[in-house]
């Protein structure tokens, strides 16, 4: 049975449940993150929702928060980034919630930054489209060393990002 996946508005009850996502050990080695203690978590949720150049959404998937998808703007380079609780792994949520969340974020091109090692990821961002910035192409020998690698959407009518 396909899983039920649609993205709504984030809401102040999902806030502790993105909180415990982002501390499992798992999850912060494959991305290469650092999980925030609750009031530098506070803190950053705080900036996000005041923020109305952010995009943001929580992933529901048959009927519970899964986790959250945003556009955001970094380094002069807009981004989406998103987070899935890892008990939910592997069912296709990140694909739909990401390709549903495309249909509403429509600025391009737009970024991801992902971990060489997260294969999964990786698979996510290229299923919709994304494909691997020249610049990492022409890097691709330091990748093992880089701690994330930059993917691009281009907009449908341009050739940017597209890698020949």
């Amino acid at each position: 049975m396909k899983t039920e996946v649609f993205l709504r508005d984030v809401e102040p009850d999902d806030l502790p449940i993105f909180f415990e996502h982002q501390r499992d050990p798992v999850a912060v080695a494959l991305v290469v993150f650092r999980s925030r203690d609750k009031a530098e978590f506070d803190e950053h949720w705080a900036k996000i929702l005041a923020d109305d150049a952010v995009l943001k959404k929580t992933i529901v998937a048959d009927g519970q928060i899964a986790g959250n998808i945003a556009s955001f703007v970094r380094d002069g380079k807009r981004e989406v980034g998103y987070w899935i609780d890892r008990t939910l792994w592997g069912r296709g949520i990140v694909s739909e919630a990401l390709s549903a969340f495309l249909c509403l974020e429509r600025r391009r091109p737009l970024y991801a930054g992902v971990a060489p090692h997260n294969i999964a990821s990786m698979r996510v961002l290229q299923k919709c489209g994304f494909t691997l910035c020249q610049s990492a192409i022409d890097q691709e020998p330091e990748l093992a060393e880089k701690s994330h690698i930059l993917l691009t959407l281009a907009a449908p009518d341009t050739n940017e990002g597209e890698t020949g």
